[in-house]
């Protein structure tokens, strides 16, 4: 079998996609209106389409310089965030990539804060990766906790579960293959991780992470988490959601408060995201 050819960090950044497309699109655009102006609107359509062009670079040049802006601020606070992230626990290995499809390291931060400061007892991911490595760490040195984390990708499971041996945190966090299936909620179905996952947590969940399945999989693919789970939380239970600022996400959270006890502790505009909720009652 051959090896996997390495991925160049284009094909996963789906923003450079769009930004490609829209290019694209409109220069297509251009390009077709010009030639029917020149054919029949003479020296007048050329000039249209000329100031058109102009109009196009101009704009274009501006969405390139407003995005390399926004990235400049974006990588000096991922850059903080991962000095604070090594400097405040004692990581002993290389981490996985963070960013793009993982989770990037202002929102992993979130997490051990929220782990350091409630210590919480039962710990549960939906979604795993390098989060879950770093949740380790911070239930390591609190000196108590369980972290499960569930994982779609049987491959994936696997390489986070490698992952957690070489960091010497297999004793204290572990991942569950839970293969997508479809289920039926609030009268519709949508492929979810398979709920025998989650028929033996070992204890009420003081912390719950949200942070898959991935958003392709349905419209508001991470909204069975709350329905699934939120008899399993604990009184006071945290529940940490990530990518918050897409509008899935941001609608799945309002509908979890309109249909269950659960507070805004605080909502995060940092790279995707984030929003803390707390269990009432």
């Amino acid at each position: 079998m051959p090896i996997p050819k390495p991925v160049h960090i284009e094909t996963q950044d789906l923003k450079y996609f769009a930004f490609r497309r829209e290019t694209y699109l409109a220069w297509t655009i251009w390009a077709i209106l010009s030639v029917l102006a020149g054919l029949f609107l003479g020296a007048f359509g050329v000039a249209a389409s000329l100031i058109i062009l102009a109009y196009l670079l101009l704009s274009t040049m501006l969405k390139i310089y407003h995005k390399l802006q926004v990235e400049q601020v974006q990588h000096y606070w991922q850059t903080e965030a991962l000095f604070s992230l090594y400097s405040s626990l004692k990581i002993e290995h290389p981490l996985p990539p963070m960013r793009l499809w993982a989770a990037s390291p202002d929102f992993v931060i979130l997490a051990v804060s929220l782990i350091r400061e409630h210590q919480p007892a039962i710990v549960l991911e939906v979604g795993s990766g390098v989060s879950t490595i770093v949740s380790a760490y911070a239930l390591k040195e609190n000196g108590s906790g369980q972290l499960i984390s569930l994982e779609h990708e049987e491959n994936f499971s696997q390489v986070t579960a490698a992952n957690l041996a070489t960091h010497q945190l297999d004793g204290i966090a572990s991942v569950r293959y839970a293969p997508l299936k479809p289920l039926a909620i609030s009268g519709q179905t949508q492929p979810w991780y398979d709920t025998a996952a989650i028929d033996s947590l070992p204890g009420p969940i003081n912390l719950l992470v949200v942070d898959g399945p991935p958003s392709g999989t349905a419209t508001q693919a991470r909204y069975p988490a709350l329905p699934m789970l939120f008899d399993q939380l604990a009184p006071g239970a945290y529940v940490l959601v990530d990518d918050f600022m897409r509008d899935d996400e941001y609608t799945m959270v309002n509908r979890w408060l309109d249909d269950y006890n659960l507070k805004v502790v605080r909502t995060f505009a940092n790279e995707k995201g984030a929003a803390i909720l707390q269990k009432t009652r």
